[in-house]
C-alpha cells in the first residue's frame, strides 16, 4: 500500500506485484486501533489498521507495546495525507521538503535551515530524546490505554515546539557547504523519529 501526498489518493497493489490495481481516497478509510499478541513473549504490539469503508482492503501497523506508538505513527500518516499541513519534520522527509509545495512555503516564512537534519550536530538528539520522554510521560500510555478500553476520550498527543521547529532549538548547524549526501545518522537510528510509512 502505498500513501501519495499530492492526490491524497492510496495506492494498492497485489501481494509483492508492483502493478497497481486500485486508487481509494484517504478519506474513505476508517482507523481502528489494533493489539497483536507476540506468540513467543505473549507481550502485546500495538498498532492500528485501516479499513475501507466499501472495499475489502486495510492497512494495518503494529509496533511497541505503547499504545502512544500508535498514535503517533497514525498522527504522522495524517499529516502526510494532508497538503494544508507542511511534512512532519523528521529527517526522513528532509530530501522532498523543497519538493512540496506547502511544506517549502512554511520553511521559507519560518526561516527553516534548508537540508536541517543533514547539517544538525549528532548531539541534538540528547534534547530530542528528553522532549519525547517528558511527552511520553504527559500522555501516561496506561491511563489512555485505560480511557481507550472503558470508552473515554483519549488524551491528543501535543507535541512542544522542538518537535515542530527543532531548528530553532539546535546549537550547531553545519554550513550548508559543509553537508555530504547520503544516509546521515538520524536516518540511521531507529527511535521515535524513524517512522518509516
Amino acid at each position: 500500500m502505498n500513501f501519495e501526498r499530492t492526490t491524497g489518493l492510496v495506492w494498492l497493489s497485489q501481494n509483492d506485484s508492483t502493478e497497481v490495481i486500485n486508487k481509494l481516497p484517504f478519506e474513505e478509510f476508517n482507523a481502528h486501533y489494533k493489539v497483536q499478541n507476540n506468540p513467543q513473549s505473549g507481550f502485546p504490539f500495538r498498532g492500528f489498521t485501516l479499513l475501507h469503508f466499501k472495499k475489502d482492503v486495510f492497512y494495518a501497523w503494529t509496533g511497541a507495546n505503547l499504545i502512544s506508538s500508535a498514535f503517533v505513527h497514525w498522527e504522522l500518516l495524517q499529516n502526510f495525507m494532508d497538503v494544508t499541513q507542511p511534512l512532519a519534520d523528521i529527517p526522513q522527509f528532509e530530501y522532498y521538503r523543497e519538493f512540496d509545495k506547502t511544506t517549502a512555503e512554511f520553511d521559507k516564512a519560518n526561516g527553516r535551515p534548508k537540508y536541517f537534519w543533514y547539517r544538525v550536530d549528532k548531539s541534538f538528539l540528547k534534547e530530542m530524546s528528553k522532549a519525547d520522554d517528558e511527552l511520553r510521560k504527559e500522555f501516561n500510555d496506561e491511563e489512555q490505554l485505560n480511557n481507550l478500553l472503558t470508552g473515554k476520550p483519549i488524551r491528543k498527543l501535543t507535541p512542544p515546539d522542538i518537535f515542530k521547529f527543532p531548528w530553532k532549538y539546535a546549537d550547531n548547524i553545519k554550513a550548508e557547504s559543509e553537508i555530504k549526501f547520503g544516509k546521515t545518522l538520524w536516518q540511521k537510528f531507529t527511535s521515535f523519529l524513524m517512522i518509516d510509512l
